[in-house]
């Protein structure tokens, strides 16, 4: 994580050294920036710089990501599992596979990064709660609302 982190209410922003991989064995250092929100509970973006041929924008799940700290997860489209290499820290390499983009978009970003900026996004939505989450939101405005309408009960 870069000191660059943001937390705002029910909001968690980061940047992350991340290397983009080409199917050439090419490898790309970059920034990557993971964002993550309490109104969507269930998904992190991830956003790799547009500057490179591999960047753009993805919305993965948050479970599959958490998934794949500890060994290969996912099914299709979008796979994530743990790499080591020797004489590097270990990693997490995020395959996305999108057949109009041709060739998928491969990156690998530190394990300790991605297990504590999901660690954190726990601390705003714990596990198993992500659909509580939006409920709990709905009746605070409904009961704020209604507070606020002169005439009805309730209306101090």
């Amino acid at each position: 994580m870069s000191p660059d982190e943001r937390h705002t209410y029910g909001r968690l922003e980061a940047l992350a050294t991340g290397v983009l991989a080409y199917p050439d064995g090419e490898r790309l250092a970059c920034e990557v920036q993971l964002q993550y929100s309490a109104d969507d509970p269930l998904v992190v973006r991830i956003v790799v710089p547009k500057g490179s041929a591999r960047g753009g924008s993805w919305v993965l799940s948050r479970d599959l990501l958490s998934a794949g700290l500890t060994g290969a997860a996912g099914i299709g489209d979008v796979t994530v599992r743990p790499v080591a290499q020797e004489g590097e820290p270990l990693g997490v390499e995020i395959e996305i596979r999108d057949a109009r983009a041709g060739e998928p978009a491969r990156f690998v970003m530190g394990h300790r990064a991605l297990l504590t900026y999901l660690e954190r996004s726990h601390a705003l939505v714990p596990f198993g709660a992500e659909a509580d989450q939006g409920a709990m939101d709905r009746e605070l405005e409904l009961f704020l609302d209604e507070r606020g309408r002169p005439g009805e009960a309730g209306n101090a």
